[in-house]
């Protein structure tokens, strides 16, 4: 029998879906493979898919977790660690869907087998440790498991429920998220314009895996501070970036330097140039013309961070900025650059005001020259960043120029 593993979502599951579509289309994988267990837990099934490949996928996506392979006896699982020499550290969380109104009950559960596996391994002779989610958590953090060397120095033990159908499966984890090279270039670059707002680094690489290119350029014309460019260095991608503000561009220079400083790119190509999207340099456009950029991956200056719901006014203010800035860019692309085979995944912001939430539709901005591959990747739902008590929901669409 083939092996079988599991991949779990972070907190948005259908935009984790389709980055894992779209870079599983990178290494020739059909999304066939992907099954879901529960919202944010997908098995994968196939022969033609590796641990190597599926620890290489892992590795570049922005919205998984845990991946891990699937037990197919956990005690035939436990033996190859009797005959460990060093002292186990093993931990156990508990994921998929789960009765929230008996957590005692799991708790108990939880606590109840760590120890049994604990003894067992114990009667091998082994010095052991465990470690159990706190709190009212049901799964270890990637702070405990990193920390304390559970991965090297032992195992995870996932168990893995389906309330709805009373299915349980057990998984062991082989890879956690990398949460501290995400923490530290989120918080401890050099510079972030706090007042102008700052796309999440997890979002912006979900974003660059939407557009699912092997190689190539990726551009942002709005820039910012660069987090979009930072995430496409790491995964190796030349770019290019430009925004309508000079001190951004000095912030996404010092970044990028920064992030080569710390090792975290190898050998990219970037540029970074001044530009106006609504009164465009025609050097600018000339070069740009005779540039080949594979994907423009961007999110425009959307106001400065609410705190509070806003009136419908300001929120018809803020939207029709956007619109603006969108307009003269699809205008631009259309008629004077012409990016004819590239991707393109962008945000369009929703505000939530007294009277509900405003935004605009895509439609309202791009010329038939564009499809839009939403519904492909994800039917009948939409794309959504947006915290449940957000003031603003990031819709994200994601388009080819035909």
């Amino acid at each position: 029998m083939s092996k079988q593993y599991f991949f779990q979502a972070g907190s948005f599951p259908n935009l984790s879906y389709v980055e894992l579509v779209s870079v599983f289309q990178l290494y020739g994988l059909s999304k066939d493979n992907i099954h879901l267990f529960t919202e944010d837990i997908f098995i994968i099934k196939s022969d033609d898919v590796t641990e190597e490949i599926l620890s290489k996928i892992f590795n570049r996506l922005g919205g998984f977790v845990r991946y891990g392979e699937i037990i197919e006896n956990t005690e035939t699982f436990l033996k190859e660690f009797r005959k460990s020499e060093d002292r186990v550290v093993f931990g156990i969380s508990l994921l998929g869907e789960l009765d929230r109104l008996d957590a005692r009950k799991d708790n108990t559960f939880i606590k109840k087998l760590a120890n049994q596996i604990k003894k067992g391994l114990r009667e091998s002779g082994l010095s052991v440790r465990f470690l159990i989610p706190r709190g009212s958590s049901f799964e270890l953090n990637a702070a405990q498991v990193l920390n304390n060397d559970i991965l090297e120095k032992g195992f995870e033990l996932s168990i893995i429920r389906n309330q709805e159908r009373r299915e349980e499966i057990y998984g062991n984890t082989i890879a956690i998220q990398d949460l501290e090279g995400y923490i530290e270039r989120d918080m401890n670059r050099p510079y972030s314009d706090i007042k102008m707002g700052v796309l999440p680094p997890k979002l912006a690489r979900m974003m660059i895996n939407f557009a699912g290119l092997k190689d190539g350029t990726i551009w942002d014309p709005f820039c910012g501070s660069g987090t979009i460019l930072m995430e496409a260095a790491v995964l190796g991608y030349n770019f290019l970036g430009s925004d309508i503000d000079e001190n951004a561009l000095y912030y996404s220079e010092e970044n990028i330097k920064w992030l080569n400083k710390k090792g975290y790119i190898g050998d990219v190509v970037y540029e970074l140039f001044k530009l106006d999207v609504t009164d465009p340099d025609k050097e600018i456009i000339k070069e740009l013309k005779n540039t080949k950029i594979d994907a423009i991956i961007c999110e425009p200056f959307m106001g400065p961070p609410q705190k509070d719901i806003v009136s419908e006014d300001r929120a018809d203010n803020l939207l029709n900025s956007v619109k603006e800035l969108y307009m003269s860019l699809f205008k631009m692309l259309d008629e004077e650059v012409g990016v004819r085979g590239s991707k393109m995944v962008l945000i369009i912001p929703s505000y939530k005001t007294n009277g509900g939430w405003k935004t605009f539709s895509i439609y309202d901005v791009i010329s038939n020259r564009w499809e839009l591959l939403n519904s492909e990747l994800l039917p009948n739902k939409d794309l959504k960043w947006g915290r449940k008590n957000s003031i603003i929901t990031r819709n994200i669409y994601i388009l080819r120029r035909t």
